[in-house]
């Protein structure tokens, strides 16, 4: 029984973040890690002081942490802050980007983990001494502290990015430690004042921006699915070839083999399909977004079959998170979550503005155009 997992973004970057998550996978997070090891400056441009890195870049980061079961808002961090602060004018998003680079300021994005960074949880009103904010925003990833947040919204009927103080957000309403182990916390935004600067971008700015932290977020969450997952098959293999049972190793029972086999098919085409996002993003694809919803439905079904199969074959083990493999099988089950779930993308795909028709027929001839 014998499997091969090759990396997916294999470099320097995925190296670091391996050993990171090796050595503190049993440790409190102490510090901010994300900022002290200069992550926040991947996707930062170098005329801002970052690294002018890609998106591949960071999914280098996001396949190490996977690979030992670290959590850590790499994506919402690394990746959702500076799209969303690139939307802002030229002088202002290279000062704050800049902060973002150094670390010398802590941002993160007021989205909730289970909506994607385009769907806003709270309306702007604006006022004659700036602008009022209202809503409610649950299941924030809250592992790192921030100083800042960006808080995506809509002001009269368009969309627009704030960039307010924590002070302001104030205290959550609730705390809690999510199924894969993330702190998250709920805001409730009441009538929050704000000054006319904190509005950063608005219009189709603020939208184009939101889009493309979207985009990022879905493809890096896939990337993530698919590292867990070689992980959890890793992990299964190591325990049926250890584990024995009536004096012979469980990786001697054919059924067990047949269900590993199966597990393994199916990261196979997990693989190919993430590779084929990321080839989508890199040529600019207009349909990129369609990929990605079917990504998102296809590696939901994948994951959480892996996941129970996994968990079912640990027996008594599988349900104890003291072990890999089970912090594994909840990282996949969580990620069928972030920025929606497989129902949601269906339905977006299904709306009538996905299924446009391809085909049209001519009247008079008949004919196909």
């Amino acid at each position: 029984m014998s499997t091969s997992f090759p990396s997916l973004f294999p470099g320097m970057l995925l190296d670091a973040a391996s050993r990171y998550a090796e050595d503190h996978i049993a440790v409190a997070i102490d510090g901010d890690p994300v900022r002290e090891l200069g992550w926040t400056a991947t996707l930062v441009p170098e005329e801002a002081g970052g690294v002018g890195g890609s998106l591949s870049d960071l999914a280098s980061i996001v396949e190490g942490l996977a690979t030992h079961g670290l959590q850590l808002p790499v994506v919402e961090t690394c990746a959702v802050v500076p799209l969303l602060l690139q939307a802002a004018g030229a002088e202002t998003a290279r000062r704050w980007l800049e902060a973002v680079a150094e670390g010398s300021v802590q941002m993160a994005p007021l989205t909730a983990l289970s909506a994607t960074p385009d769907v806003h949880a709270v309306k702007a009103r604006h006022l004659d001494i700036g602008y009022e904010l209202s809503g409610a925003v649950q299941g924030v990833d809250a592992t790192l502290s921030a100083t800042h947040y960006l808080v995506p919204a809509q002001v009269d009927g368009e969309d627009a990015i704030f960039l307010v103080d924590a002070e302001r957000v104030g205290a959550p309403k609730a705390r809690y430690r999510t199924m894969e182990g993330r702190l998250g916390a709920d805001f409730i935004l009441a009538q929050l004042a704000a000054p006319e600067s904190a509005c950063i971008a608005r219009g189709a700015a603020a939208r184009d921006a939101c889009a493309k932290a979207t985009d990022a977020a879905l493809l890096l969450t896939v990337a993530d699915t698919v590292a867990a997952l070689a992980t959890l098959i890793r992990q299964t293999v190591t325990h049926l070839k250890e584990r024995r049972q009536f004096g012979v190793a469980l990786s001697s029972f054919q059924v067990l083999r047949h269900r590993v086999a199966d597990m393994y098919v199916k990261y196979l085409g997990a693989k190919g399909l993430v590779i084929h996002c990321f080839n989508e993003y890199e040529q600019d694809a207009p349909d990129l977004r369609r990929t990605l919803r079917l990504a998102k439905v296809s590696l939901a079904e994948s994951a959480r079959a892996c996941a129970e199969a996994a968990i079912q074959m640990h027996g008594g083990m599988g349900v104890s998170e003291e072990v890999l493999a089970t912090r594994t099988a909840q990282r996949l089950i969580a990620s069928e979550f972030r920025y929606g779930d497989r129902l949601l993308h269906v339905a977006q795909l299904l709306a009538p503005q996905a299924c446009a028709p391809q085909v049209s027929f001519s009247n008079q001839t008949g004919s196909v155009r």
